[in-house]
């Protein structure tokens, strides 16, 4: 066995290359978690050590946790492992008790001074200490660290817990937190997020009730989540007062006898590629986006609340969405959505998603669509209902064609087009055009 460690490769590696290696495992893009917009942890939260007890508790097997796993190969790997502190600085605490902090803090003591991805879950209230005991061990464990990922999860417990804790943290505490997800229920929390405390905050995602105090922030470029309610101006001063915001899920109330200003400066997001827009009812949303143009936006799914004629002025000072790629427009209230007139608004779409609604795709619309006067760059188009499928599958054809004949490369042709609902009647066809390398499919 000595023999074979001495000829190994691997025992010829001095400790700085191990070292690379060690880090590689861990934050390498296959342990990477990213969110539907690519921009949340640096590091899988999911492949954190979970604390449990007096030991830890590995959520998937050994082998996927890279920190533990090299250090148990040899006493040279374990030794270079404990002093790499890169390796370290990523946990999730399930549960709080004297043993289970003083466990987290022996792990931690290893990621010597780096800033710090932390993970809190209040899953069994069983098992915790009484809560008002809760707050201060928390606030004292997390003001030993420099924090740049921070996430608690307080939805089991019946206390609004997080605008207790993150007041009280040292400067010092979070000076480098990034990330900051916290998620409650069946609390109104009030949370300030300013540049002078949170000087480096870039993503912010808050389940549960919101009320401002107070939201400012230069370098804030994700917003989300939409469990999260705002009033309307909440959510302007939020687009306000973050400049570098690119990624925004919103979802908008007019609170009861709140009274809207009688002028409101326009609001231009710049840096605004991602809207995520889902209001209770069209006055919300006309009101809303009464103030807004989205010069920037590539991005932009709308969730009820719908108005078209809202969003045709909105169009109009955003000239027409130079940059508009996607459009995803899900349970309107309204109950007839004008397929054409829409699409006539955003005319560098490449990717649309209609609603059940019984969206109004019409004979001047579906020869628009064939041709490429309407939606030339259209390639992605998904359609959860459709009355007249026959005209529909002979714009699709029509469409494949011409863009095989164009010599100027309008129209383009599709990649994709899903249908939701279709007529029985049509599936051999459906299936013959599938044959012909025309890429229609039934969502199933």
């Amino acid at each position: 066995m000595q023999t074979s460690n001495i000829i190994s490769p691997c025992s010829r590696l001095n400790d700085n290359v191990l070292r690379e290696i060690f880090i590689h495992c861990v934050i390498h893009p296959g342990h990477a978690q990213a969110d539907t917009h690519t921009l949340s942890y640096r590091k899988s939260i999911s492949n954190q050590i979970r604390v449990v007890g007096n030991a830890c508790y590995y959520k998937t097997p050994i082998r996927e946790q890279p920190q533990l796993s090299v250090s148990r190969v040899c006493s040279s790997w374990r030794n270079t492992a404990l002093l790499t502190p890169q390796l370290w600085d990523n946990i999730h605490i399930s549960y709080l008790n004297d043993a289970i902090l003083g466990t987290a803090r022996e792990y931690l003591s290893r990621a010597k001074n780096l800033p710090l991805a932390i993970s809190i879950e209040r899953t069994d209230k069983r098992l915790e200490l009484p809560w008002q005991d809760w707050c201060p061990q928390l606030t004292n464990f997390l003001s030993s660290y420099r924090i740049r990922i921070l996430h608690l999860d307080l939805r089991a417990g019946k206390m609004p817990l997080s605008h207790l804790i993150l007041p009280d943290l040292p400067q010092r505490s979070v000076a480098d937190l990034e990330t900051l997800i916290v998620e409650h229920r069946d609390h109104e929390e009030e949370i300030d997020l300013n540049d002078n405390r949170y000087p480096k905050l870039d993503h912010v995602r808050i389940v549960g009730a919101y009320k401002s105090s107070g939201f400012s922030s230069s370098s804030l470029r994700i917003f989300d989540d939409m469990l999260l309610s705002m009033t309307v101006m909440e959510s302007w001063d939020l687009l306000s007062h973050c400049p570098s915001l690119e990624v925004s899920q919103l979802n908008i109330i007019q609170a009861n006898g709140s009274r809207m200003p009688s002028s409101m400066p326009q609001i231009h997001p710049r840096c605004l590629r991602v809207l995520g827009l889902l209001s209770e009812s069209e006055i919300t949303f006309s009101a809303f986006i009464e103030v807004l143009t989205l010069p920037v936006v590539e991005q932009l799914h709308v969730a009820r609340g719908w108005s078209a004629t809202a969003f045709r002025s909105l169009a109009h000072r955003s000239n027409y969405f130079p940059h508009l790629r996607n459009f995803n427009l899900k349970d309107p209230t309204t109950s007839i959505v004008d397929a054409g007139a829409l699409l006539a608004l955003m005319p560098c779409l490449t990717g649309m998603h209609l609603p059940d609604s019984s969206p109004i795709i019409d004979r001047i619309a579906l020869d628009g669509l064939a041709s490429g006067s309407l939606a030339p760059r259209l390639q992605i188009l998904i359609v959860e209902y459709i009355s007249n499928m026959g005209p529909f599958l002979d714009m699709a054809e029509s469409r494949m064609q011409n863009a095989q004949m164009s010599s100027d490369g309008v129209p383009v042709p599709f990649i994709k087009v899903v249908l939701f609902e279709y007529n029985q009647d049509y599936m051999d066809r459906l299936l013959d055009m599938w044959q012909r390398g025309i890429p229609i499919a039934v969502w199933e």
